[in-house]
């Protein structure tokens, strides 16, 4: 099925029959890190002066300003990024999308640097005092294909959430399901945010996670020194019913995989397909993407089967080679929007 919005052709790829994507490169262990986090860097206070500065323009220009704003701003040279890392950037679009040239591809990595740091003014934002006539931040959210996540809550498992990882996918998710009722359990890494330094853990990336925290039941953080912890809390999530809501990325974690998009290799994080098939929770494809017409999009697809007569690690990285299956159409209709660009490498 293809559907035109906002401009865009996305084909539906749960729905098609596309030629198989070459092999997945099995399951990887990913190096621990045994070094303990830095007390501060010099970027904490960099990022702090910045979030100060920006405070007020996040508070009073409409909303409707803050994508043009952060996109000119990106196409100012050093500004908020290097020309060597677009031109990085930008290499890894043209080679896998194969279909733009280098001018098209580093417009594309200039537009997901300005992304991310409009996200600071929807964090900023959503501390505007409510007492304020306006109140905080109230995106434009449409939830697709509720259905599935509806239907797989009946099994009394709960549901997976294997959520894209894509620019804005972390607070118009959680605002979206909170606004229908759902209880969701959120992994999430002590780094998200804005650093990994022990005083960005503990001052800096709560600007970010205290407005989420206001839509979620849990956030649970994994711990590197103890990794099981995180499994047993959303085992317990998923036991009472709930929904547990993991990124498809490789920031924590030490089990990969080498999983085939684009005609080359992504690393992802198995902890999602591993939770569901301990439990027998379906696991959710959900992709997060804004559409100039509809707004914040939080897409549940269909449940990718999980068989269990398949050996654990197989049936691990075929979950893994067919999220990436599907997640191809989005990249295509919203390659600015998706931060696997700087992990994408072609196949050797």
């Amino acid at each position: 099925m293809r559907r035109r919005t906002g401009g865009r052709t996305l084909t539906n790829q749960a729905e098609t029959k596309d030629p198989a994507p070459g092999p997945a490169e099995g399951l990887v262990q990913k190096r621990r890190k045994r070094a303990g986090r830095v007390a501060w860097a010099v970027s904490d206070f960099k990022i702090a002066l910045t979030l100060a500065v920006q405070l007020l323009p996040a508070w009073i220009l409409p909303e409707s300003w803050w994508a043009p704003l952060w996109r000119a701003t990106a196409r100012v040279p050093r500004l908020i990024a290097s020309p060597r890392a677009i031109r990085r950037t930008g290499k890894s679009i043209a080679a896998a999308l194969g279909d733009v040239d280098m001018g098209r591809a580093r417009a594309i990595a200039r537009d997901l640097k300005a992304a991310v740091y409009e996200i600071r003014f929807q964090d900023l934002r959503a501390w505007r005092p409510r007492l304020n006539p306006r109140g905080s931040w109230t995106p434009k959210l449409s939830l697709e294909g509720e259905a599935h996540l509806i239907a797989a809550l009946q099994g009394n498992k709960g549901a997976v959430l294997w959520v894209s990882p894509t620019v804005f996918n972390s607070l118009p998710t959680k605002m979206a399901l909170h606004a229908k009722g759902y209880k969701v359990s959120h992994l999430s890494s002590p780094g998200h945010g804005y650093s990994e330094t022990r005083f960005g853990v503990d001052v800096l990336n709560r600007v970010r996670c205290i407005p989420e925290d206001r839509y979620i039941a849990q956030r649970i953080v994994f711990d590197r020194e103890a990794p099981t912890t995180a499994m047993r809390r959303m085992m317990r999530a998923l036991k009472s019913g709930e929904v547990v809501s993991i990124v498809a990325a490789n920031t924590e974690g030490f089990e990969m995989v080498s999983g085939p998009i684009f005609g080359g290799l992504l690393p992802v994080a198995v902890g999602a397909p591993r939770l569901a098939a301990l439990t027998g929770a379906p696991l959710l494809p959900t992709f997060v993407v804004r559409d100039p017409e509809l707004g914040f999009r939080i897409v549940i697809e269909p449940p990718i089967p999980l068989d269990p007569k398949q050996p654990a690690d197989e049936r691990t990285v075929a979950a893994a080679t067919e999220y990436l299956r599907r997640s191809e159409a989005w990249v295509r209709g919203y390659p600015e929007q998706w931060r696997g660009w700087s992990k994408w490498r072609p196949r050797a």
